[in-house]
């Protein structure tokens, strides 16, 4: 046999008895290939549509609590940021002045006007002058017993005239009592004319 025939024989017969093991070795790298973007991450991106696109690494979060320290870790602290709604409800209300709180002036309360005096009704007597008589003849009887009025100085004169005739003394006439016995307490006597002694009428409120 050549020098140049042995190397390939050698060849040969390593291959017909470790043939299989080769196979296997590179269907095994074949796999391992393949399941390597699934197990390093590194593979086609759905979204982006770019090869070997993988998701950057998160870090994670550092804890405050440290084995050294003995006590559990604890998750730091979130950090609120304020709201711009509620920012700028305080911008608004620093720009709004406040609001003047002064007290309701009290309401003058006047009070009510007086009602005015009711003007006097005249009642009577009836029939005028011939009336008159007749009342103060009334009166005449029931306060001193006697049927008889008359005038002590003439008609010409209203006050202080009309009198009840008795034997003895003719006592005058008290005008308001004469209106009062015929038309009530409230009643009262007033005249006209005073040069008229036929100018009395009774008036009431």
């Amino acid at each position: 046999m050549s020098d140049e025939a042995a190397p390939i024989a050698v060849v040969r017969r390593l291959g017909r008895e470790y043939g299989w093991l080769l196979a296997a070795v590179g269907l095994a790298a074949l796999v391992l290939l393949c399941s390597l973007p699934f197990v390093d991450g590194v593979g086609m991106s759905w979204n982006s549509g770019d090869p070997f696109a993988a998701p950057a690494k998160v870090a994670p979060a550092a804890a405050s609590g440290t084995p050294e320290s003995g006590g559990p870790p604890t998750s730091a602290a979130p950090t609120t940021s304020a709201s711009p709604s509620a920012t700028a409800q305080q911008a608004g209300a620093a720009r709004r002045p406040a609001a003047r709180t002064t007290s309701p002036t009290p309401k003058r309360t006047t009070p009510p006007a007086a009602a005015a005096p009711k003007a006097p009704v005249a009642v009577g007597p009836e029939g005028g002058a011939f009336g008159l008589w007749r009342m103060l003849r009334e009166y005449c009887e029931a306060t001193y017993r006697t049927d008889e009025a008359q005038l002590r100085h003439g008609t010409g004169q209203a006050e202080n005239n009309w009198e009840c005739r008795r034997q003895g003394q003719n006592p005058l006439i008290d005008m308001n009592a004469a209106c009062r016995r015929e038309y009530g307490s409230a009643a009262f006597a007033q005249f006209s004319n005073r040069n008229d002694a036929f100018s009395w009428h009774c008036l009431r409120r």
